[in-house]
């Protein structure tokens, strides 16, 4: 900082005093405290609190104007610089934005984007405000022994000597029983009960799952599907990754080969 400080006067650039600090281990950029002892980052809890409060009042409303939902964005774009999985699940609110030229034209909130919101307020309203750093390289599931699978019989998931499994789905849950579900349902539901068992251990990670089911794989790394059932396994994935602290992304791995 020394030398910084003696550069910058031999060149003549200016220095705002009030805005110098360091060097520290603890500090506040754009609004969020950064700590590199604990390797965390913070949202401030007032902030937090603005935030939740804000997606109350939205869903209990059937509409808003366009520059009210922006600033609903606004806010929630600010949070997933710590809530890296959140930024899911904020695409869909962009998109009905876009249905409104004028910033006072009102725009209708629908089920799926307040499905979104309850999500967010779930959250929110449990959350310390704290995420760690996470690792700077991704980890594939199989260098932790991490496997899930599933057929049009059952399911089953393995993690360091741990183990689930379903000789049959439940009755519901069965394809020919549901016309809403599809095999990609299917191949997700298993990671979504291992995240559920096991995401506690996965903190701080970039985690890569590994599916044969390429539709699968398409859904989880882009966050969304057309279908509601897809949707809810999601929500739930992604609430689990924020928890625990982890980013997910998949990988398609042919059948023949896993």
């Amino acid at each position: 900082m020394a030398l910084i400080t003696h550069i910058f006067r031999r060149l003549s650039v200016p220095i705002a005093p009030h805005k110098t600090v360091g060097p520290v281990t603890i500090l506040e950029y754009l609004g969020i405290e950064l700590d590199t002892v604990k390797m965390e980052a913070r949202l401030p809890h007032d902030k937090l609190s603005r935030i939740a409060a804000l997606i109350q009042s939205f869903l209990s409303r059937p509409t808003c104007t366009k520059r009210e939902l922006l600033s609903l964005l606004g806010h929630l774009n600010f949070a997933c610089r710590v809530i890296i999985p959140g930024r899911t699940f904020i695409s869909r609110l962009i998109e009905i934005s876009k249905g409104a030229r004028k910033l006072h034209y009102r725009i209708h909130l629908t089920a799926e984007s307040r499905l979104d919101l309850r999500m967010w307020h779930r959250f929110l309203s449990s959350w310390n405000g704290v995420s760690m750093f996470l690792d700077f390289h991704a980890t594939r599931a199989s260098a932790i022994q991490l496997f899930t699978d599933a057929s049009g019989i059952g399911f089953g998931g393995y993690f360091q000597g741990q183990w689930f499994n379903a000789r049959c789905w439940p009755p519901h849950l069965k394809l020919d029983a549901n016309r809403e579900l599809s095999i990609a349902f299917q191949e997700l539901y298993p990671i979504v009960i291992a995240a559920l068992l096991w995401g506690q251990s996965w903190t701080r990670k970039r985690l890569v799952f590994n599916c044969d089911n390429m539709a699968t794989v398409h859904i989880v790394n882009k966050g969304r599907s057309k279908s509601p059932s897809i949707m809810k396994l999601m929500r739930t994935l992604v609430l689990c990754a924020a928890s625990h602290n982890f980013m997910f992304h998949a990988d398609h791995i042919p059948g023949k080969h896993t």
